[in-house]
């Protein structure tokens, strides 16, 4: 196999770059945030709203009242999926994240190949979301108060969009705040609506029937329960690329990755309890087939003319998770311009508020062409559904997998006097295993246009990343190989 050459502390040194004869700093601005900022990083990628909201009827669809029982089951494999992100993250701090991980365990072309779908996870999420938040408003603005602006869903998307943009140009910090303020309020009013439940309980029985394994339909329901609960978690890995600009790195993004699971995995099962609760346990099939969101329904008999504030929970939960995903993938794509692999107009950073500007600018044009051009194609809805369901989850999930054995495969070689076969083998085989199979369920049988066609585009876009890299070793331009793995420890140490 391939080697590359031992990583040199001066190629991730980032300080300071020539451009256009000129001298300016480049460097990211080390030790902004804290462990705090880091934490609400990871909280609202995941999206608490989105992801205790817009699944509920999909997953009490297919296990009626024991939907939290199957977000606790799904709470236990995405702890072993953090914790491969974890035990890498202790050691590689980086702004790269998988690449970076990847790259150093495995081989920096599979750490190109894993970070390449990880960029068609991160950027791409934005848009859809701008755009059926939208499609939520245009429809509840009709329905209460006779007030039809079909337009608003691209409306959302074309402001939205370029506020993001500048908030990540104004520095991490700016961007950091608006998380706390926006995440904050956003899990404060999600909170609400699941607690209002327990106090205005529907028709049922006990409260505690939800956590009866007796009362699941069958077990292959309960498995896909548990798949599409998980999917409803992706997000949680978000702290890692922010590594270069957070307070030591090497212990914060651990806890913050750790942190984030708990506290929303406890959240989401309190949420579905409650939103099960407050509906009425006898009648979970009325839930799931509501034309309207089951929170929204729960909002209106709770709160009668007040239910708008469940809106504005929305509104935050759409501001926070498309900055978090932009500063995610932004700071990857930093990352690979610094070493090469990415072109090195990425790599550009602001003199002044010390952000990828390039980059910022990329995710700006992604998240307008991919809300507005996927959404006037099929609709919002099914644009949300397709993009940020079924075509997101394949790419992510590959990332996960070749993460866990990324894991394996550093503590083999490089820690070997660290390695755990439970926390290095046994968990990174369980929740692949449990990957691969809601990538089989997902697909079998083959669900309707567009969704069918998921695993295509993921297809393709995995054999363009293929295609740069034969074009790159045909071209002889391969230097990026022995920075890819590149973290800020490799500096510290030197």
């Amino acid at each position: 196999m391939e080697t590359h050459a031992p990583i040199s502390p001066a190629l991730d040194a980032a300080t300071s770059t020539t451009v256009g004869g000129g001298s300016e700093e480049t460097g990211l601005t080390r030790g902004a945030i804290g462990l705090t900022e880091v934490t609400m990083q990871s909280i609202t990628t995941i999206a608490p709203a989105i992801a205790a909201f817009f699944f509920t009827s999909v997953i009490v669809g297919f296990v009626g009242v024991t939907a939290p029982l199957a977000y606790v089951v799904a709470i236990i494999i995405v702890l072993m999926l953090g914790s491969s992100l974890v035990q890498l993250s202790k050691h590689l701090p980086s702004a790269g994240g998988y690449y970076t991980y990847v790259s150093r365990a495995i081989h920096p072309r599979a750490g190109f190949l894993t970070s390449w779908m990880y960029i068609f996870y991160a950027p791409l999420v934005a848009g859809p979301v701008y755009a059926f938040f939208g499609y939520i408003l245009q429809n509840e603005l009709k329905a209460n108060y006779n007030v039809d602006l079909p337009w608003l869903w691209w409306a959302c998307v074309v402001v939205g969009a370029p506020t993001i943009a500048f908030l990540q140009y104004r520095g991490i910090k700016i961007s950091a705040r608006a998380m706390l303020v926006t995440g904050g309020f956003e899990l404060l009013i999600v909170f609400a609506i699941g607690i209002w439940g327990f106090f205005r309980p529907g028709p049922g029985g006990s409260v505690l029937q939800v956590f009866n394994p007796s009362n699941v339909p069958t077990a292959s329901a309960f498995a896909l329960a548990v798949v599409f609960s998980v999917q409803g978690l992706t997000g949680w890995e978000g702290a890692a690329p922010l590594a270069e600009e957070t307070r030591d790195p090497r212990r914060n993004i651990p806890r913050a990755v750790v942190l984030s699971i708990v506290i929303i995995g406890i959240f989401l099962v309190i949420m579905y309890w409650g939103q099960l609760v407050g509906w009425g346990t006898t009648n979970p099939t009325g839930l799931a087939g509501s034309s309207e969101l089951p929170a929204l329904v729960l909002a209106h008999r709770f709160w009668g003319d007040a239910w708008v504030i469940l809106l504005f929970a929305f509104l935050n939960s759409v501001i926070a998770v498309c900055l978090a995903t932009a500063n995610a993938s932004t700071r990857m794509w930093y990352r690979m311009a610094r070493t090469g692999s990415f072109p090195k107009a990425l790599a550009k950073v602001d003199p002044r508020y010390k952000t990828p500007v390039n980059a910022i600018l990329v995710q700006l044009a992604i998240s307008l062409a991919v809300g507005i051009g996927v959404g006037a194609a099929y609709g919002p809805q099914v644009a949300f559904g397709f993009v940020d369901g079924l075509v997101l989850i394949l790419a992510v999930g590959s990332v996960y997998i070749m993460s866990n054995l990324a894991v394996f495969m550093f503590y083999r070689r490089e820690h070997r006097a660290e390695f755990n076969p439970l926390l290095h083998v046994v968990f990174p085989l369980i929740s692949s295993a449990a990957l691969i199979y809601a990538v089989y369920k997902s697909f079998q049988p083959p669900p309707p246009s567009p969704y069918k066609w998921a695993p295509v585009i993921d297809g393709v876009w995995l054999l363009i990343g293929v295609a740069i890299l034969l074009v790159m070793r045909a071209r002889g331009r391969e230097e990026w190989l022995q920075r890819a793995g590149a973290s800020l420890a490799d500096t510290a140490s030197s």
